[in-house]
């Protein structure tokens, strides 16, 4: 099979977006042509010059338990969410494993994200500058790191094949010869 030419089955499908909590949501708010932009309010987009965007319809902390949602940057609870709903959507009531139809060892999550956990990179910034280095969580780190969305749909799921992120594709730098010049 060439790399041009790859079947991809999609077997559930899940979202969480400014139309919806979930695809049909999201789905019929497509279809009525309605928009997910709405004015943004909080503290911290009151010095913002752009005071309209795309936010979600849905607020993880309403829809995962307290515990895991604090745990997890926004990013990595929007992909556990979209992921529970795929995994039902195809089928499945049971992480791999529990599942005889399912082996973890088959079973991967591959998930992009542009830049990972900047709310809460932020959040932590604000806690280190009123309170100090200690009052700065010991889950700062794995929460805002590019796969954490990926890493946690993984756990959910318990697909032990890898869990990878997709970065942005780096600027390649032109190759050397082998043979140096002088």
């Amino acid at each position: 099979m060439s790399s041009t030419n790859r079947t991809v089955v999609v077997t559930g499908i899940g979202a969480t977006t400014p139309l919806g909590g979930d695809s049909a949501s999201t789905w019929e708010g497509l279809i009525a042509g309605r928009s997910g932009v709405r004015p943004l309010e909080g503290e911290r987009f009151a010095e913002l010059p752009v005071k309209i965007a795309a936010t979600a319809a849905v607020d993880p902390g309403d829809v995962l338990p307290r515990p895991l949602a604090r745990k997890l940057d926004r990013s990595a609870q929007f992909a556990v969410i979209a992921a529970r709903e795929a995994w039902a959507d195809a089928g499945y009531t049971a992480p791999a494993g529990e599942d005889e139809k399912i082996v973890p060892e088959r079973l991967g999550s591959v998930i992009a994200s542009g830049i990972g956990g900047v709310t809460t990179l932020l959040d932590q910034y604000d806690v280190l500058k009123e309170k100090g280095v200690r009052r700065v969580s010991p889950h700062t780190v794995p929460m805002l790191m590019p796969n954490s969305p990926s890493a946690n749909v993984g756990l959910e799921v318990n697909a032990r094949a890898g869990v990878h992120t997709r970065s942005p594709r780096a600027r390649r730098a032109p190759r050397r010869s082998a043979t140096p010049s002088r």
